[in-house]
């Protein structure tokens, strides 16, 4: 996730953005009463190059028992991600996390951030990646955090829905529900709040489908990996993604990803994962 603060867009309720060929629709709803046109805000932010950033060696000692699970180090990801074959891809992936409360990393660089996020492919599948979720940035020192949803379909850019109520210990529901390798729906529900943003989208990059990421990252603002915020310890729930033979592709076995120093995750059973800040 790769972001750049640029104009503002008002959107209707139903508001076509067309780039080549990729385009979306949204709409939302208030406790399942529609939103209206002018309400509809989301702010358009640079585009991304792609899922995992490198990798780093692991510390000496991790922070808290795990499972079983196979362990990865990255420079970006923090949660769990599993995978599919060719031959039964992803159709659905579902996930439902508490929004962390942030707060300042002493020493770390600025902008400092930590994004919590559900989505499909981006691993193994680097040229595409289709994901959406919450983030809590600190642009200075000196500044108060700020709370945002936002969704993306790398390489095109991320959206943040800027009218989209968002505070720490607010739960989230996300489903990214694709109807082809380019196509799809994504919907981003703040749960305690009951509303809801669905975001149609058509001609988005080629997906694999093989992987599936219940994800916390230290994004990437302008050219560089923002600092990463340290985060209130998170519990990714209800997560699952749904195969085209209809079968459920769980938490449990899937690959634990950890950052050096910045944060780690492990399983609890086959729908939850916690993940905390080192």
């Amino acid at each position: 996730m790769k972001w750049l603060g640029p104009s503002l867009l008002f959107l209707s309720l139903v508001f076509t953005q067309a780039l080549a060929e990729f385009s979306f629709t949204v709409e939302a709803t208030d406790n399942g009463v529609p939103i209206p046109q002018s309400e509809i805000k989301l702010e358009p932010l640079e585009p991304t190059i792609g899922g995992i950033i490198g990798n780093s060696s692991k510390p000496s000692a991790p922070s808290k028992v795990r499972r079983t699970n196979a362990v990865a180090w990255s420079s970006n990801w923090c949660g769990s991600v599993g995978h599919t074959t060719s031959t039964n891809q992803i159709k659905i992936v579902h996930g439902i996390f508490q929004h962390p409360g942030c707060t300042k990393r002493t020493g770390a660089t600025y902008p400092q951030a930590a994004a919590s996020w559900v989505g499909i492919d981006g691993n193994t599948h680097t040229s595409a990646l289709f994901q959406a979720g919450t983030v809590c940035k600190f642009d200075t020192s000196t500044s108060s955090v700020v709370n945002q949803a936002w969704w993306q379909w790398v390489p095109n850019g991320a959206y943040t829905i800027t009218s989209m109520p968002v505070a720490a210990g607010d739960q989230f529901e996300v489903t990214i529900n694709t109807t082809s390798t380019t196509a799809g729906k994504v919907t981003i529900t703040n749960v305690n709040q009951g509303i809801s943003y669905s975001t149609t989208i058509t001609g988005g990059a080629t997906l694999a489908r093989v992987d599936a990421d219940w994800v916390i990252e230290r994004p990437v603002y302008g050219s560089s990996l923002a600092g990463f915020a340290r985060f209130s310890d998170t519990w990714f729930q209800s997560a699952y993604a749904k195969l085209s033979n209809n079968a459920n592709l769980g938490i449990l076995g899937t690959t634990q990803y950890q950052i050096s120093g910045g944060c780690g995750s492990q399983e609890y059973d086959d729908s939850s994962l916690e993940t905390w800040s080192a």
